[in-house]
């Protein structure tokens, strides 16, 4: 058999599996995202950009039929908490791809090490997993968003602003994100924060106006920063302060929600839509060909997942079930990053290099990505002094 892909889901919050017959395989490689309510768009992204990489491979990993096992996590613990041991026990997946919320990836990781699987991040996890919480069977792909907001803090500080405005929703999540921009930026900061849930921003905008910043970071996500963002361009024209944002949020598809509005808008990243590489230029047409949406950076996270494993597995030839050989062919693996550059760190966190990116308007009108420079090369977390692996 050339190849063996078949897909699960998970049906209900029972964690209730559709029934597929069983195919033999050499490798299976376990899926847990969250696929349905909100933010859902990220975890599809990232398995369709896996599957694509699946398909480049002409449905093989690293030589080796595979099976693909999928699960709904639907944004709660105990859903995934279900599907991990599922796939553990009847599936006896080697490699597990998670997308779940941050909280939700500690509580997997040790059924993970008792299944003897290794767990592979397409999500941003928690810090501590790259710090004191590390583990020789964890691996991120996505890094940290707490390094996204730092370097967007020294970016606001090279360019030379005085004053500048953060807004969000009053949280804990945007009081430790504006904590980690102010890491980078040492001007001075006004916070101004609304309702979680909040859709009209008019006092948030005329105190805006009263500041008068040099520049506005964004912290709102999903419909509350789109309808910020159209709102201030309403509210404050088009000659408002120029707007930054974290590169989670000024990805596709929240670019095509936000629409013209969004228009110059900056951030700095690990990819852009304009890289000259060869694999990004590829998932690029071919994912719009697929899936009929452009690929975002999460497809591209997904799309390293597949190209990473396939080296790894074919490096550790029919060893495919040693999973020391396995962990020490992915600590080392050299693979065709969309990214380019790219390589984990001694906390198998990716070492990268970041540019800066402005919003503009392609010839089919569309908001997308351009380079604007690069920011900084090879760039560490900065917890990998704090985890114990060598």
């Amino acid at each position: 058999m050339r190849m063996a892909l078949r897909l699960l889901a998970v049906l209900t919050v029972a964690a209730q599996w559709l029934a597929v017959p069983a195919v033999a395989a050499d490798v299976v490689v376990g899926f847990v995202g969250d696929l349905s309510g909100v933010g859902a768009n990220v975890a599809q992204d990232q398995l369709d950009g896996f599957r694509l990489g699946i398909k480049h491979l002409g449905g093989r990993l690293g030589g080796n039929d595979i099976n693909l096992v999928v699960a709904d996590s639907r944004r709660d613990g105990r859903t995934a908490h279900q599907a991990m041991e599922r796939m553990q026990q009847v599936e006896r997946v080697q490699v597990v791809l998670v997308s779940s919320e941050a909280a939700v990836v500690p509580s997997l990781l040790p059924l993970a090490i008792a299944g003897k699987a290794i767990m592979i991040s397409l999500s941003p996890p928690l810090p501590s997993l790259a710090g004191k919480d590390c583990s020789s069977s964890f691996f991120s792909l996505a890094g940290l968003v707490e390094t996204m907001h730092d370097l967007g803090g020294q970016y606001l500080q090279q360019r030379g602003y005085k004053h500048v405005v953060f807004v969000g929703p009053d949280n804990a999540a945007t009081q430790n994100a504006a904590a980690m921009v102010r890491r980078g930026f040492k001007g001075q900061v006004t916070m101004i924060a609304s309702p979680r849930g909040a859709m009209d921003f008019t006092k948030s905008l005329r105190a805006i106006r009263e500041a008068a910043p040099d520049a506005i970071y964004l912290l709102h996500t999903g419909g509350m920063a789109v309808n910020f963002v159209r709102q201030m361009v309403d509210f404050l024209g088009k000659d408002h302060p120029p707007l930054f944002g974290p590169a989670t949020t000024l990805d596709q598809p929240f670019l095509a929600a936000f629409g013209p509005a969004i228009s110059d808008a900056w951030s700095v990243a690990p990819w852009s839509e304009d890289f000259d590489v060869p694999t990004s230029r590829r998932v690029l047409t071919d994912f719009e060909s697929d899936y009929g949406r452009p690929a975002s950076f999460s497809a591209m996270v997904g799309y390293d997942a597949a190209m990473l494993l396939d080296v790894a597995f074919r490096s550790v030839d029919k060893k495919v079930n040693d999973m020391e050989s396995l962990r020490g062919a992915l600590k080392r693996v050299e693979f065709p990053s969309t990214r380019g550059s790219f390589r984990f760190d001694t906390n198998q966190f990716p070492i990268q290099s970041y540019v800066a990116r402005q919003v503009i308007s392609d010839p089919r009108e569309r908001m997308v990505n351009e380079q604007r420079g690069m920011f900084q090369k090879d760039v560490r977390d900065g917890h990998a002094g704090e985890c114990p692996l060598r």
